[in-house]
């Protein structure tokens, strides 16, 4: 799936972003607001708003000379549709719930490159970071079971295969002598999946 916006799935741009705005807040919104929050032209969110408000999604009511707009939230299909909206957090929770369930687990897990940033597409791999606890080794049978088998579920969970960028402590002690650019990368865009957070890892080292 399009890993910065897997909504897309099944929503046209728009109409995601303007639910997205929506279903941010239990509050009114003004066509307005929608249009600058949604990154949406004000004529487009008028249509989007115009066949939510037909279908019972979005109540709609005008007060002086503003329209104002809010989520159905007992409507049947607003729970699906906010589901859709959310999937990128669910992604995140998935990995999460996984690399935390293995018997050996990692130092540190992270999430990097586009699908941490926000800008890849459904060719992206899932870039993990996985710095390993000392003791046990890139051959370890069971970490190289876990990955294997980690990779073949978060495939089937999203459609993309996961990367694993799979580092002992020394081999990180090296990147950051060396100075490598990919350090900053994890330092600047890095989602904390498991173990404890980058910085402290990176401190320890320095």
């Amino acid at each position: 799936m399009d890993v910065s916006r897997p909504e897309l799935l099944a929503l046209q741009p728009g109409t995601a972003g303007v639910l997205r705005v929506l279903s941010g807040a239990d509050a009114a919104f003004t066509m307005r607001s929608i249009a600058r929050l949604a990154g949406v032209s004000h004529t487009h969110v008028g249509r989007i708003i115009g066949s939510l408000v037909e279908q019972g999604v979005v109540y709609d009511e005008v007060q002086g000379a503003s329209r104002l707009c809010r989520l159905n939230w007992s409507h049947l299909a607003t729970g699906p549709l906010v589901e859709l909206i959310r999937l990128h957090s669910r992604m995140i929770d998935l990995l999460r719930a996984e690399l935390t369930s293995w018997e050996l687990r990692p130092e540190h897990a992270s999430l990097f490159g586009s699908a941490a940033r926000g800008d890849g597409d459904t060719s992206s791999d899932l870039d993990i970071l996985l710095v390993r606890t000392d003791g046990v080794e890139g051959d370890h049978p069971t970490w190289r079971t876990q990955l294997y088998e980690a990779a073949e579920r978060i495939r089937t969970a999203t459609g993309n295969h996961v990367a694993w960028f799979d580092i002992s402590r020394p081999e990180l002690q090296l990147a950051v002598d060396q100075g490598e650019a990919v350090i900053e990368e994890w330092r600047r865009d890095a989602v904390p999946l498991a173990g404890v957070e980058l910085d402290e890892v990176l401190g320890s080292l320095e």
